[in-house]
């Protein structure tokens, strides 16, 4: 399909159609005289080739001063017909002066890029399997790389191959998003023979899904790397069934080991068993991202604030990413206040701090909000119970 796609934006300039999307080609470059466009005399000279530059820039391509200067810097005069038509074809897909200017400024190189040939045949690809919107010239921006691989040796065969892994352009984009070396990087090699041996393990299809769209960047890391993270995970007998040995393995593939070293030092530093720390690991893998600081800080609160020990913490140990000033601190002073006038049954449960705030809100602010006023402030943050 996706060859099909490619050929066809050879063959027909005009309008391409393929996965339920209508293309229409980027309108032909306006000729420099063919717009009016003030710009700013201080901010473009007339004798710097550049400043030209930068003016033929803002007429022709109706962006602001600043985006042109910025972007003429790396425009050559005998170029510059070339690179307006880059331009043109770039907004026509999108890009904004922001993204433009970020691109021209990691790839000078595009903006001498073959519209015809070269670039929008990429573009279309993209477009093709649903990469629109806002997407597309953010992911492109600023990973640039995506643009100089070749159509037809990378980009197509990745392309290919990860739709008939991840089944529908929906994921395909999500993985792109999330890691877009899966598009630049020779994945048969990289990427195959750890999928091979995931599903050899047990780890169904569904769970590899969520690797590929959460956590891209550990089936891309090196071989060394991947196995040692798998078989650690393999030994904390996470279960393979289970999303949560995805993030696993996304999280210690990407971090050091030194990182799960130190975490696992500041935590049993606090009072917690080895076993307590690979608990709450299995089942929120995302603390070992946790700085020490708001380790310890969250860890000093639960315990001194909430009441808990090291085991009931490790039952939600999701509570530990949750911000102290926004989250933790105002809805412990609510719950406190109502406690202390029994307007609630004492202890600190996980969902008093897991739930959404609206939730949260109807449950214990709005509900309770005439008998104990106090609260009102309370849930933002004003007041707080010691």
């Amino acid at each position: 399909m996706f060859r099909r796609l490619c050929a066809a934006v050879h063959r027909r300039p005009q309008v391409t159609t393929s996965l339920g999307h209508r293309r229409t080609a980027a309108p032909s470059r306006p000729h420099l005289l063919g717009f009016v466009k003030p710009y700013s005399a201080s901010s473009v000279g007339a004798d710097d080739p550049s400043s030209l530059t930068a003016s033929s820039l803002m007429r022709s391509c109706g962006i602001s001063d600043r985006a042109a200067l910025s972007i003429s810097k790396k425009v050559q005069l005998d170029t510059l017909d070339k690179a307006l038509s880059v331009l043109t074809l770039l907004k026509d897909y999108g890009f904004d002066e922001a993204h433009l200017v970020r691109l021209v400024d990691r790839l000078p190189g595009a903006l001498v890029m073959d519209v015809e040939k070269i670039l929008k045949p990429k573009l279309e690809l993209f477009r093709g399997i649903s990469l629109v919107g806002t997407a597309l010239p953010e992911i492109l921006s600023a990973r640039p790389i995506l643009l100089r691989r070749s159509l037809e040796k990378r980009l197509l065969p990745n392309a290919e191959l990860l739709k008939s892994i991840l089944i529908t352009n929906a994921n395909l984009v999500n993985a792109i998003k999330n890691s877009p070396w899966l598009m630049t990087l020779d994945i048969r090699t990289k990427v195959l023979p750890k999928v091979d041996a995931l599903r050899a393990y047990g780890v169904p299809d569904d769970v590899i899904l969520v690797l590929f769209t959460g956590y891209g960047y550990a089936l891309l890391t090196d071989t060394a790397r991947f196995n040692e993270a798998f078989d650690k995970i393999k030994k904390m007998g996470i279960c393979p069934k289970k999303t949560t040995f995805a993030r696993a393995l996304g999280m210690l593939a990407k971090s050091p080991e030194k990182k799960w070293e130190e975490r696992l030092e500041t935590l049993m530093g606090l009072g917690w068993s080895q076993a307590n720390v690979l608990e709450a690991f299995s089942k929120q893998p995302h603390i070992v991202r946790m700085s020490t600081e708001k380790t310890r800080k969250a860890v000093k609160f639960v315990e001194e604030k909430l009441g808990w020990t090291p085991e009931h913490t490790v039952k939600n140990p999701s509570v530990l990413l949750l911000s102290l000033e926004k989250r933790l601190i105002p809805r412990y002073a609510v719950l406190h206040i109502l406690m202390h006038k029994g307007l609630i049954k004492a202890g600190f449960k996980g969902s008093h701090f897991l739930v959404p705030i609206e939730k949260f809100m109807m449950q214990f602010v709005t509900k309770y909000q005439d008998k104990a006023p106090e609260i009102v402030e309370a849930i933002k943050g004003v007041k707080s119970c010691r």
